[in-house]
């Protein structure tokens, strides 16, 4: 599905940095802006183009100032495409004029593992760097919440400068398969402790299996801390 969005435009003011003979407009300045177009169309900031069509560098003699005015802006959402035509003015003089093809990608902020990460290791702020990728580059499992990575467990070995997705962690693993617990169970005021065999690894709220060692019957509980696992009352 096309959206076609109204036209508005933007111009781009280009002063040479350091000369007055030889005045230079590259994609940088062209990209930007188309960017800043885009966002004078409500796409938001984070935008990167990728130009495939349409003159990107222009170079002017004696020229004090130049302006890029993009106009006619067409944005093609289920492809990702654009056009737009750019307009260039030397010393508020028109002196070309191109139509621009390319493509644009959504820019997200990621946390990237700085190291590999070994399975079971506990993941720390230090072992992540924040970083941009585009938005179709990641998975729709990956991860790009810190708040979501911090304390996690790995699971298997992440690889360093990858996006972490869903598989990659679990809560950290308080009782491990084998440990000896201290189940408790309530009713009606009144608390019963038993030591009981964990049957499998169980982080923070989570259910596990249980063995009672004495009557060899199988039970699960919530897992409270690293020593305690809570049987709810039947």
């Amino acid at each position: 599905m096309k959206f076609w969005l109204i036209v508005f435009a933007f111009v781009l003011t280009i002063v040479p940095a350091w000369a007055k003979e030889l005045l230079i407009i590259g994609i940088d300045e062209m990209s930007e802006a188309v960017a800043k177009e885009f966002v004078e169309q409500g796409m938001g900031e984070n935008i990167e183009l990728e130009f495939f069509g349409g003159q990107t560098a222009f170079s002017f003699e004696n020229a004090n100032e130049a302006k890029i005015m993009v106009t006619d802006l067409n944005i093609s959402e289920d492809q990702n495409k654009f056009t737009a035509t750019a307009e260039v003015f030397v010393d508020g003089k028109s002196v070309a004029e191109t139509k621009l093809f390319g493509r644009y990608f959504e820019i997200v902020e990621v946390w990237l593992p700085v190291k590999d990460i070994a399975k079971d290791e506990i993941i720390k702020s230090e072992d992540l760097v924040n970083a941009k990728m585009r938005a179709n580059r990641l998975r729709d499992d990956s991860i790009t919440d810190l708040n979501d990575l911090l304390g996690k467990q790995a699971l298997r070995t992440i690889r360093a400068d990858k996006p972490i997705v869903k598989k990659d962690i679990r809560e950290k693993v308080l009782i491990k398969k084998g440990d000896e617990v201290t189940a408790i169970y309530t009713y009606k005021g009144l608390q019963i402790t038993s030591k009981m065999e964990a049957l499998e690894d169980g982080a923070e709220g989570q259910r596990i299996k249980l063995l009672n060692t004495k009557s060899h019957k199988e039970i699960s509980g919530k897992v409270l801390d690293n020593k305690t696992v809570e049987i709810a009352a039947e």
